[in-house]
């Protein structure tokens, strides 16, 4: 499915944005202008927020623009909502198989476990 916003292209100065996400002193939705944006692979912004509250260094990721925000919440909650569903390729796929082979809940692999505790008997830990 394409993506219906590109968020690919920097944020022009004076634009109208809205948080993205919670930034200190400024809750999600909260709208505001760019002042100041710069960066040439990493985006980042001063914007002057719509309750008073200036903040710099404010990556892309965490803006958006202002007539993009019904559409962004849109795209970022079927995006959670896909994260969170099964693949179709796991169906079927006994998830004991796969820790069987990991030794332990954390997934290191048996043998470097053993290999730990033969050091700690050597050492007298």
């Amino acid at each position: 499915m394409p993506k219906t916003i590109d968020r690919t292209q920097p944020i022009r100065r004076f634009t109208k944005v809205v948080a993205a996400v919670d930034l200190p002193g400024v809750p999600e939705g909260t709208g505001g202008k760019v002042r100041v944006a710069n960066g040439i692979s990493w985006y980042r912004y001063w914007v002057s927020f719509d309750n008073g509250i200036d903040l710099g260094g404010i990556g892309h990721d965490q803006l958006a623009q202002r007539r993009d925000w019904p559409q962004f919440r849109i795209d970022r909650d079927e995006a959670a909502l896909r994260s969170d569903l099964p693949d179709e390729d796991d169906e079927g796929v006994d998830e004991d198989a796969d820790d069987a082979g990991a030794g332990n809940r954390f997934g290191v692999p048996e043998h470097l476990i053993e290999r730990s505790r033969l050091a700690r008997e050597r050492l007298g830990a």
